[in-house]
């Protein structure tokens, strides 16, 4: 029994979080119905009884009083303007390949709700930034923070770029970077 109560409330948890926001509230009867498609049996006392047990905890769970109350998360980790900020910056990063950025994105997405990360994907698919083929940059940075934090001296070897714009086969334009030392990188658009 206890650990049935368990589940729901988790689950109970995981809906608000995920699919509930200000403009998105559940009433009672979509949680009972999520819940239920879950396989996890619920009537509207024990819906009560565990929205009130994680507002108790410290959850922090809006409930709006009507004929049919509704619920939403009331404040994340980080709220939308700041992860739209976020996004925004990780999409135009110069610095940040194609791939590095999708995944960063939806990470960032992890943390709003379902609508908001929608609306956060959209935003961040915007950005029409040339952005490097290489990987290593993630970690290069990772390794120069790591340097300047331990004090200790860094060295760079600067090269003068070059940017020839090619088309592939398809007329798709293909972005080349050569460095003076004729080595190429590919860049995705």
């Amino acid at each position: 029994m206890q650990n049935s109560t368990n589940m729901r409330i988790l689950e109970l948890l995981r809906f608000l979080y995920e699919r509930t926001d200000e403009n998105h509230p559940a009433t009672v009867s979509d949680i009972i119905a999520h819940l239920n498609g879950k396989g996890i049996q619920a009537v509207r006392q024990t819906v009560y009884a565990d929205t009130n047990a994680l507002i108790d905890a410290g959850i922090d769970i809006v409930v709006v009083k009507s004929t049919q109350n509704q619920y939403f998360m009331g404040s994340r980790l980080f709220e939308y303007p700041e992860l739209k900020m976020l996004t925004d910056a990780v999409a135009s990063s110069k610095i940040i390949s194609a791939k590095k950025s999708e995944e960063l994105v939806q990470k960032l997405c992890r943390l709003a709700g379902t609508y908001q990360a929608e609306q956060l994907q959209k935003f961040a698919a915007l950005s029409s930034r040339v952005k490097p083929y290489n990987e290593k940059v993630y970690y290069i940075i990772d390794n120069i923070q790591t340097a300047i934090g331990n004090h200790q001296q860094i060295r760079f070897q600067y090269y003068e770029w070059q940017y020839l714009l090619i088309k592939d086969q398809r007329g798709r334009p293909l972005y080349f970077n050569t460095e003076a030392d004729d080595r190429i990188d590919f860049f995705t658009r």
